[in-house]
């Protein structure tokens, strides 16, 4: 029933589109439905396609994924040691206060064009996931840890068998927030950097040529990645619950 609800609400926003395309009856403004479904599967056939996703996706991998090693480092070590803790926040306060155009146009004049990107995902993702994982570890029974410590066990066995299974669902969170934020962060920032390859470089020559049908099936191809990921990641740890 919930997958048919959203199936509903995806065909009436695509019939809205249509009427809002023929109103305006612009190419330019608003491009039809059907003309955006033809310039990305036409995307397909292209060699720059294939080579602008992966780029992209590199980025946006390594961004995430040293968001959520340093998140998890920090968050546990946040969780054990209340010292770290305290000198920390400051830090994250800082980080979640400066707007994300300002992270963007910083990280350009530091780092350049091609490396921007990543670190602008970290930086961006990092106090989020932070947070996610440092509520999950402080959401943990306390009787549970006393026990833990009247039967100790090996380090790797606790992280495998307990904290993970216990994290299952900020893990989670962490991840599929990082995956859908991730691509919008990291294209923002290959645009306004002007990136020599990724999606980010190609909307920006459909910016330059006024191709508004090109915008749209770039924007159509990073909501269906973002969409291919979180169901990755949903069969990845849905497998790793089932295995623990």
């Amino acid at each position: 029933m919930k997958k048919y609800r959203s199936f509903t609400t995806v065909f009436i926003l695509i019939l809205l589109w249509q009427i809002f395309a023929s109103r305006t009856d612009n190419d330019f403004l608003m491009p039809y439905p059907l003309d955006v479904l033809q310039y990305m599967l036409a995307l397909l056939s292209t060699q720059s396609f294939y080579v602008a996703v992966a780029t992209t996706l590199l980025r946006v991998f390594i961004g995430l994924t040293i968001a959520f090693t340093m998140a998890m480092l920090c968050a546990t070590l946040a969780y054990r040691h209340r010292v770290f803790h305290d000198l920390f926040y400051p830090i994250l306060l800082l980080t979640r206060s400066i707007p994300n155009i300002s992270y963007v146009i910083i990280i350009l004049l530091w780092f350049g064009a091609e490396k921007s990107s990543a670190i602008i995902t970290f930086l961006i993702l990092f106090p989020m996931m932070y947070a996610n994982l440092y509520e999950g570890l402080g959401n943990i029974n306390r009787d549970l840890l006393n026990v833990m410590k009247i039967y100790p066990e090996k380090k790797s066995y606790l992280i495998r068998k307990i904290y993970i299974p216990l994290l299952h669902s900020s893990i989670k969170a962490s991840l599929l927030t990082g995956i859908s934020f991730g691509f919008k962060v990291g294209v923002m920032a290959e645009i306004v950097a002007q990136a020599q390859n990724g999606i980010g470089r190609q909307m920006n020559y459909c910016k330059v040529s006024f191709d508004m049908t090109g915008v749209f099936a770039w924007t159509g191809w990073i909501i269906l990645l973002a969409l291919i990921m979180e169901i990755f990641i949903h069969l990845i740890l849905y497998r790793k619950k089932e295995v623990h």
